[in-house]
């Protein structure tokens, strides 16, 4: 997005899949969809997270075990996590008040946006809640976007719906 608003007219098509123009949009939304689909654990966490701010390792170790498995409908792969170089510096870093995370605002530039634009999102997304998704929507031209919204899915709309999300980008990327 911050590339094809920073430089409209070099890129011929765009592809968003769960993501958010704001870093601190909707993190009430965050709060009740992760509570919703794990419980008040889950929910707390997430409060801490993106109401509070709150960047420690206790949290991050927490969320690993007790957020992440919630992402996607899919579970995830089990030994995902054991190849992962956790280096919890740069997340808190990003996630501080006053860090990127969470004053990160392309919204108002998405208007610069030029190119073809497919945006696929999951309603039942707890990381980036398909609010943000619709937030994008509506700031991109209609004439540039193809937006498409899943109900049974999370926040990887790729694993949990493979073949249809494959058809869509192999249509977009063709067309």
């Amino acid at each position: 997005m911050a590339y094809a608003t920073r430089h409209p007219d070099h890129p011929c098509k765009l592809v968003l899949v769960s993501t958010s123009a704001q870093g601190y949009s909707h993190a009430r939304a965050k709060v009740a969809m992760f509570s919703r689909l794990g419980g008040p654990e889950a929910g707390e966490l997430a409060r801490r997270r993106f109401i509070d701010g709150d960047t420690s390792s206790e949290v991050l170790q927490a969320w690993l075990r007790v957020a992440f498995p919630l992402y996607t409908r899919t579970p995830p792969d089990p030994a995902a996590i054991t190849r992962c170089v956790l280096n919890s510096a740069p997340t808190a870093w990003f996630n501080r008040p006053g860090g990127e995370g969470r004053t990160l605002d392309l919204l108002p530039d998405l208007g610069r946006i030029k190119c073809a634009t497919l945006l696929l999102g999951g309603v039942l997304d707890p990381m980036l809640p398909i609010e943000c998704q619709r937030d994008i929507a509506a700031a991109i031209r209609p004439d540039l976007l193809r937006y498409r919204e899943f109900e049974e899915c999370g926040h990887g709309v790729v694993p949990d719906v493979p073949t249809e999300a494959m058809a869509l980008l192999r249509e977009f990327i063709q067309a």
